[in-house]
């Protein structure tokens, strides 16, 4: 199909589903898989990844970045091989690039809802090498259809879906009804996307001129690759966290802490046993959106300013 988001990830189709969750589930339950094959998801992404590796009766393995954000190559090649891994789910987490390695065999879904127009620092296209890629068209994402997700690939997955079934999806053999049957107008969405992207990018800019000027605050970075910031990720030290927290909510900014609650933590894990792979570090990430206006932006270096007008400048890492 020849739309704009074709062309942006260079791939022949483009699968409209209910949801992104419903499209990973999908891809995999059409992959035909045994029960022992394995597949890695990082802890902090959604639940409802889980629950898709879980309905297509594959086995999860959850593993911890390092950095708490994103693996690095070397995590990923490591991970796949001491633990037999066989298939990866790689979210672009918050806006950041998740480079993959190429590793013989894997086979590859890329998750890139909270993403969109990455590149390179040189401004470089990213070539996104997995086997599929997958997109939310949900209200907070970059492409938003109010509803829906995207299978976006090379391979001809309608084929493997009898898409006039009317069964329940939790039936013990579904074949599924994921396909997303209203017209999506594609270059509205993608329209819309650009212009919430250079939003985002430009709060950016202005949330670095604030906080690269002291040293108890480290901005998060890709270091290779232009953002497209669903989040603005800070590392706070411990002893000012709090306080930084008493300024974004008196300047009105709206922002999440880092997720406590990980899928390493649920109960569902120790339930069925889940192979867990994690690491203890120890990150005080604040997570600012996007979406906060000029005027609290402005308040916000202001509120700084006052509080903390003697401390060192930082360096963005």
């Amino acid at each position: 199909m020849n739309n704009k988001i074709c062309q942006k990830y260079n791939r022949k189709y483009i699968i409209p589903t209910y949801s992104a969750t419903l499209a990973i589930e999908g891809i995999l339950k059409s992959l035909d898989l045994n029960k022992q094959t394995r597949v890695l998801i990082s802890s902090i992404s959604c639940y409802s990844i889980l629950e898709a590796i879980l309905n297509a009766n594959l086995t999860p393995v959850i593993a911890t970045p390092k950095n708490g954000i994103i693996f690095t190559k070397n995590e990923i090649e490591m991970i796949v091989k001491k633990y037999n891994i066989n298939i990866y789910i790689a979210v672009d987490q918050y806006g950041y690039y998740q480079e993959i390695p190429n590793i013989n065999k894997l086979i590859v879904i890329n998750d890139v809802s909270q993403s969109w127009d990455l590149s390179s620092l040189d401004k470089k296209k990213i070539e996104y090498n997995g086997d599929y890629i997958v997109t939310s068209l949900g209200k907070s994402k970059p492409l938003n259809n109010g509803i829906g997700g995207l299978i976006i690939t090379d391979v001809d997955i309608l084929s493997r879906f009898d898409l006039k079934t009317r069964d329940d999806r939790y039936k013990e053999y579904p074949l599924l009804e994921y396909y997303y049957p209203l017209r999506i107008n594609y270059r509205k969405i993608v329209n819309k996307a650009n212009r919430k992207v250079k939003r985002q990018r430009r709060n950016a800019k202005l949330f670095d001129n604030i906080f690269k000027r002291y040293s108890f605050v480290n901005v998060y970075r890709n270091d290779k690759f232009i953002s497209s910031y669903h989040r603005y990720v800070i590392d706070i030290s411990n002893e000012k966290k709090s306080e930084i927290i008493e300024i974004l909510n008196k300047s009105k900014i709206n922002y999440e802490l880092e997720h406590r609650i990980k899928l390493t933590h649920l109960p569902i894990t120790k339930k069925l046993n889940i192979q867990i792979i994690d690491h203890n570090q120890n990150s005080n990430y604040i997570l600012i959106k996007p979406n906060n206006r000029l005027l609290n932006i402005i308040k916000l270096r202001k509120e700084m300013k006052v509080k903390y007008e003697k401390e060192s400048t930082n360096t963005l890492y």
